[in-house]
């Protein structure tokens, strides 16, 4: 027996799903709310991170010590660049939501299918290239630790490799002209990352009042 209509036949639901999607993806409030869950995520799997460097330290030392395994380094710089891109994402949302918004409906309304209306520049997981598009005033250091965060969100936190096998090199070029490694994580990075990312948020003008009593 087929189910009685009702009014919702009547709904337009893609214009609603369109609306609802619009809501979420050019809201610079909701970005940062996911970088906040995202960073925290990856708090969770901090003693892990630290208990591997201990181990390695040891080793490194002639020390006898427990083997560790490594299951987590990977996923928890990972989870940590993630957490930059979508701070990173909501500055330049903050700052354009409203041409965003307008340029994505006109594209889509030409016909385009919506992944190809999306801006570019929010699908990028380019961290260093964001962060300049962001107009984040560099400090030391900060240049290398987000391009190696770069290459760990791009493939090296969730893939065995890349799709182009140039960047198995390991090595990119930075703003000074010269080729670095962003193949490895040290013991200091984790102190880094506790000490940028809470901070980034205001120094990108965004509001997590909440967050930032919280954070360490």
């Amino acid at each position: 027996m087929s189910q009685p209509k009702t009014g919702s036949d009547s709904v337009d639901w893609s214009a609603v799903h369109r609306s609802n999607f619009e809501s979420a993806a050019f809201s610079s409030t909701k970005w940062i709310q996911k970088g906040i869950d995202l960073f925290e995520s990856a708090k969770l799997l901090e003693p892990r991170i630290q208990e591997l460097w201990g181990y390695w330290r040891s080793k490194s030392e002639g020390k006898s010590a427990a083997h560790v395994p490594d299951h987590f380094l990977g996923t928890y710089f990972m989870l940590m660049s993630f957490s930059v891109e979508s701070f990173l994402k909501a500055a330049l949302i903050q700052a354009g939501s409203s041409q965003y918004k307008r340029d994505f409906k006109l594209c889509v309304a030409s016909g385009m299918k919506s992944g190809k209306c999306f801006p570019s520049e929010l699908k990028t997981h380019d961290l260093y290239d964001l962060a300049d598009k962001a107009s984040l005033r560099f400090e030391e250091g900060e240049e290398d630790l987000l391009r190696r965060l770069s290459r760990c969100a791009e493939w090296a936190g969730r893939y065995p490799s890349p799709l182009r096998y140039e960047e198995m090199s390991g090595s990119k070029k930075f703003s000074d002209g010269e080729d670095y490694s962003l193949s490895w994580f040290g013991g200091r990075d984790v102190e880094k990352l506790n000490s940028f990312i809470p901070l980034l948020p205001q120094r990108l003008g965004l509001h997590t009042r909440h967050w930032e009593q919280e954070a360490p």
